[in-house]
Order: structure tokens, then C-alpha cells, then sequence
């Protein structure tokens, strides 16, 4: 009976050793997946509510920030709301209100509209906030800790940027250029662009003649009514910069319009960008690089909730802005920075992992900018490279 008892204990004791090396030995292999990978696995995260404030979520700005937040969903413990908000303050704050009623951890908003009174109500509820396009340091003289920041875009220089415009209307051999934007108070952007085109022009071209800026509030009607007084004042326009959805609304009015063969350099991006730019009507196009945009203020404002941020953080980013000029280009955009798949994208899950302080202790907000910066020249090299 003794003999028995003793072989039983033997055998439960092996059996508990058996079981016990085996879950040991599961989770070192686990651990070593995640090792070789670079990240932890998002399940051992807390889990983050982020909102989104945008104006609308059907051109490609709003499609775009949708498409990648719904990559990082299936990347990270991060689930998304959305809250779509008119151009008033009291618009803007009504949908923030809306966001932090839903029990959001932090908050994207598009637009650095009512700022104080946003972030303060974010610091009230404890939830993280961030300007997805603004150049802050002009804007938020405060220090909530609170606030993620900003994001400068034209690759934190609209002038330069303006320039590059300039070089490429002087190699098409363009000399007398309309400008149409929205107005400054609302694109502050749009007149530094203008600034820096208008004087890079005199210096390439002292005999080219760049027109003062037409102004237009949002609305097809009112871009047409624009391109209308361009052509009403300056009969001998041959090209148009068109700085306020140029794509979507400048070049339709152009088309449409007494002078429909006038050239168009233009901020926008649309389905019809590869046909207007095989058929020569549209000279250069670009757009924010959402996906950097989106993974800039993820990173951030994750790394917070998860009690994480940058040592050496600043208070603005940057990200790129693709030029488009010509069919190879407008592919390799399709390809790298708006393609359906966002894996193969400007930021992958992988690559933000490695610059975010969550995942990677030795991370650094010039790391990150650096990622969320690419051109897309550089992005294509490192996606061939994979």
C-alpha cells in the first residue's frame, strides 16, 4: 500500500515538472519571437481610445487618415472614433465634447482651432491632445503636459517649398502665373508658398510675371468665381498656382472655364491627378503624406497614455509633402504612400515600433521625425530594400 502511495506522488511529481518545463519553455519561445521582431506584443498594452477631428472623411485627407488609423488598429491595442466638425470654434468644440463623452485617451484633431480651450478641456478629463497640421510654436505659448504638440508640414518650410514650385514652372517655361488660395487666416501657409514662388520666379525669370493672390472660402462656386477674376484682370495668363484644394476645386474651374488649356501647378491630389498630368494640363501635384501624419501623433500621444514620452521631444514636428510632376512619379506615389495595402506604405507597423518609447526604450522623437519625414524617393528605396 506504502509502495503504492509512493509511485503515485512519483508519478503527480513528474507530471507537475513536465507541465511546468513545458508552459516555461512556450513562453521563452514567445519571447524571443517578440525579441526578434523589435516590439512587445500589443496585447500587452494598455488598451488606447484615440478621437479624430476632421472637417470631412471623403476627400483624400480624410479617406487617407482613415485608411492607415485602421492599419494601426490591427497593429496595436488602439481603437479609433471619429468626430466630424464644421470651421467655427464653437463647431470644433462641440465635436471635441463629443470625442471625450465617448471615454477617448487622447485626441487628433486636424486644426489648431480653439486651441487653449482644447487642450484644457483635454487636461480637465486627463486626455492627450495633438494638432495633426500646425505650425504651434507661433500659436501655444503654454506648457500642458497634456499636449503632444504639432506638426509642421511642406517639410517645415512653405517658402522653400514655394520655390520648388517656382523651379518647376520656370523649366515648363511658364511666365505669367495667377495665384488662388484660400485666404490667410485660414491658410497661413498658402501666402508664405506664394511668397517664396513669387521671389524665386524674379530670380529665374526677371521677365515672368507672378499675379497678386485671389482668395476663395471652400466652395466650388466661389474657386470658379476666382479663376474667373484671374482671367478677368490678366488676359495673358498661360498657368495658375493653385494653393487651395487646387485639385478638387481650382483645376475643375479651370477646365471649366473660357481658358480651359491654362496649366495649373497645384496642391491636391485626386483620381483624375495621372490623367491631368499625362495630358500636360496639370504641371506639378502634391499632398500631405497622411500616413507619416497619422503615425507622428500615434506614436506620441500612445506613448503617453502607456506613460512614455521623448526626452529630447520639441514642441513641432515635420512631415514631407510629394511633389508629383510626371506618370513615374504619380505611380510610385499610388505605390508607397497612398497604396490600399498601408503595410507596404510610408510607415509601417514595424518601423513606428522601433521609434516609439513603448516598445523601444532607447527611442527618440528626432528618430520618429525622421521616420514620419521621409521623402518619397527615400521611402521607395526602403520598401525595394525589404
Amino acid at each position: 500500500m506504502k509502495m503504492k502511495k509512493l509511485t503515485a506522488y512519483l508519478l503527480a511529481a513528474i507530471t507537475i515538472f513536465t507541465l511546468t518545463f513545458s508552459m516555461t519553455g512556450c513562453s521563452s519561445n514567445n519571447g524571443s519571437a517578440d525579441s526578434t521582431a523589435g516590439s512587445s506584443s500589443a496585447s500587452n498594452q494598455k488598451p488606447v481610445k484615440i478621437g479624430v477631428i476632421l472637417y470631412n472623411y471623403t476627400d483624400i485627407q480624410g479617406k487617407e487618415i482613415k485608411s492607415y488609423a485602421s492599419y494601426l488598429e490591427q497593429n496595436f491595442n488602439v481603437k479609433f472614433e471619429y468626430a466630424t466638425v464644421g470651421q467655427s470654434e464653437d463647431q470644433h468644440i462641440s465635436g471635441l465634447e463629443n470625442l471625450l463623452n465617448k471615454g477617448v485617451d487622447a485626441v487628433i484633431s486636424g486644426y489648431d482651432t480653439a486651441l487653449d480651450n482644447s487642450i484644457k478641456m483635454c487636461e480637465e478629463r486627463g486626455v492627450y491632445y495633438g494638432v495633426a497640421l500646425g505650425d504651434i510654436q507661433s500659436s501655444y505659448k503654454g506648457n500642458s503636459k497634456y499636449f503632444v504638440g504639432g506638426l509642421k508640414q511642406f517639410n517645415g518650410d512653405p517658402e522653400k517649398f514655394g520655390e520648388t514650385y517656382a523651379e518647376i514652372a520656370n523649366q515648363k517655361g511658364l511666365k505669367h502665373i495667377g495665384v488662388i488660395s484660400f485666404p490667410a487666416f485660414t491658410f497661413v501657409d498658402g501666402t508664405k508658398i506664394a511668397d517664396g514662388f513669387k521671389k524665386k520666379m524674379s530670380q529665374l525669370d526677371p521677365s515672368a510675371e507672378v499675379y497678386d493672390m485671389e482668395t476663395f472660402m471652400y466652395t466650388p462656386d466661389l474657386a470658379k468665381a476666382a479663376v474667373t477674376n484671374v482671367f478677368t484682370k490678366h488676359s495673358n495668363v498661360d498657368s495658375i498656382l493653385g494653393l487651395g484644394s487646387g485639385m478638387d476645386m481650382i483645376y475643375p474651374a479651370i477646365k471649366d472655364s473660357t481658358k480651359p488649356s491654362t496649366k495649373i501647378l497645384s496642391l491636391g491630389y485626386n483620381d483624375s491627378t495621372m490623367t491631368a498630368i499625362k495630358g500636360g494640363s496639370v504641371v506639378a501635384a502634391g499632398t500631405n503624406n497622411y500616413s507619416q501624419i497619422v503615425a507622428n501623433m500615434f506614436a506620441q500621444l500612445y506613448d503617453r497614455v502607456n506613460g512614455k514620452s521623448y526626452s529630447d521631444w520639441s514642441l513641432n514636428g515635420t512631415v514631407s509633402y510629394p511633389i508629383v510632376t510626371n506618370e513615374q512619379e504619380v505611380t510610385d506615389f499610388q505605390n508607397y504612400v497612398i497604396p490600399a495595402d498601408k503595410s507596404k506604405g510610408s510607415v509601417t507597423a514595424d518601423e513606428l515600433k522601433k521609434v516609439m518609447k513603448t516598445f523601444n526604450s532607447n527611442a527618440t522623437w528626432k528618430d520618429l521625425n525622421i521616420l514620419t519625414n521621409r521623402s518619397l524617393a527615400e521611402i521607395k528605396a526602403a520598401r525595394k530594400a525589404l
